[in-house]
């Protein structure tokens, strides 16, 4: 009886050493397959198993994640968060923080905005993933026909440029832009209000969008389709598929655009402007505040895992340094990390990746709140008002504020009960 004991013991505790550690995550199709790949390297370099389920939408990975979170947390390990859901997570408690990960060498090789993205009250809680931001995109050849050798630093100078091309028929209308009532117009307004000096709330999360600044922004975005008619008035109604579509077709001169626009306006395949489009630095009120809006992304821990340690491995194996120049070399997937940006490796790979580094010294978030999702909806509609000309913007600013102190007190009412 005993030897059967001994026997079974054994080999219960092989059976526990032989157990294989599973890590679960969710997202969407992009990019499924080199995934599948990188989680095949980390198992056969860790003995740990990846499992991912795939969501058409991104909207039905959040649905699921947070019905995982209020179910205990336990479903997902490992997720993408989006820098904007960050303080959400946090204040729910749903997100691990690593800082006992995070090393300073790791700290000092991130972009500044990239882990800042991740990071809320202080405490870090990811790595930066997806890291972009949104770039200023010109037609070389467009503004060279109208006697420009480089783009304007400033507003001033963009608008008599805009001007000049229209007026020598090189184009029918300068820019277009994605000011729909959708989120892509609280991400140009945010790098518009910051090349105005300007920004969202002050240190006690009280609105400050709505002064001089705030004004100026939005006036400045009402003028440019009304009195200057140097945009596309259907950007009113255009998201930046729309803004996409005719930067590809040459019917703008400038834009903005995410990822790293120079890879499909080099393509051929997409875009009738090949070797024509170059990156600028965003203009600003006085050609000192070249500042765009971000929208990193980052790998984030549950707080529901039964293995943090090995989650932390994985996120550092796909998000660190080293896998960030994998994924970017790979799949395209904008680095978080400066020695990836100044890797020759990655550098060569696409023209104007220099002063896309350059950019990134000059990006704003959009406000870190746990109430954002909330705020930007009426944002969006505040701002759709004064650009229809529904409202003046400083009706609008004051009516977004009001709506933000509202949602802003409305949350701490239901964090208090």
């Amino acid at each position: 009886m005993r030897k059967v004991f001994v026997v079974i013991l054994t080999m219960v505790i092989v059976s526990l050493f032989a157990e294989t550690i599973e890590l679960n995550t969710i997202f969407g199709p992009e990019d499924l397959s080199y995934y599948i790949e990188r989680n095949q390297k980390f198992y056969d370099q860790t003995g740990v198993r990846v499992n991912i389920t795939v969501v058409p939408y991104g909207r039905d990975q959040n649905i699921k994640l947070i019905a995982s979170m209020l179910a205990g947390g336990e479903q997902y390990d490992i997720f993408i968060i989006d820098c904007v859901e960050v303080p959400l997570y946090v204040e729910n408690g749903w997100v691990l923080p690593i800082d006992e990960w995070l090393t300073e060498d790791l700290k000092q090789d991130a972009i500044p905005f990239a882990l800042d993205g991740m990071a809320y009250q202080g405490r870090w809680y990811g790595l930066p993933w997806v890291s972009e931001w949104k770039s200023f995109v010109y037609n070389r050849e467009m503004i060279k026909k109208a006697g420009y050798d480089e783009f304007p630093k400033t507003w001033d100078g963009v608008v008599e440029l805009a001007k000049k091309l229209q007026d020598a028929g090189i184009v029918k209308y300068a820019s277009a832009w994605s000011w729909a009532q959708k989120e892509s117009l609280v991400c140009d307004f945010v790098a518009i209000l910051s090349s105005f000096g300007g920004r969202f709330f002050d240190e006690n999360l009280n609105p400050v969008f709505n002064d001089e600044r705030g004004v100026q922004a939005l006036q400045f975005m009402i003028d440019m389709i009304y009195k200057h008619q140097i945009v596309n008035p259907a950007s009113l109604g255009w998201t930046e598929t729309e803004v996409y579509k005719a930067i590809f077709n040459n019917d703008i001169a400038f834009g903005m655009m995410w990822g790293i626009p120079l890879v499909d306006l080099d393509n051929p395949e997409i875009s009738k402007g090949v070797g024509q489009w170059e990156i600028g630095l965003m203009p600003s009120v006085d050609g000192e505040h070249p500042y765009t809006v971000s929208g990193p992304m980052g790998w984030a821990i549950s707080y529901g895992t039964k293995h943090p340690k090995e989650a932390f491995e994985y996120i550092k194996f796909l998000a660190g340094p080293e896998g960030a120049l994998d994924a970017a070399l790979k799949a395209g997937i904008v680095p978080g990390w400066k020695s990836v940006w100044e890797n020759p490796e990655f550098k060569n790979t696409v023209r104007g990746l220099d002063k896309m580094y350059e950019q990134a010294m000059y990006i704003v978030h959009r406000p870190r709140v746990p109430w954002y999702l909330e705020f930007s909806n009426a944002l969006q509609e505040e701002l759709h008002k004064a650009l229809t000309r529904q409202k003046s913007p400083k009706a609008a600013l004051d009516a977004a504020a009001q709506a933000a102190l509202k949602i802003k007190a409305e949350y701490e009412k239901g964090r208090k009960k």
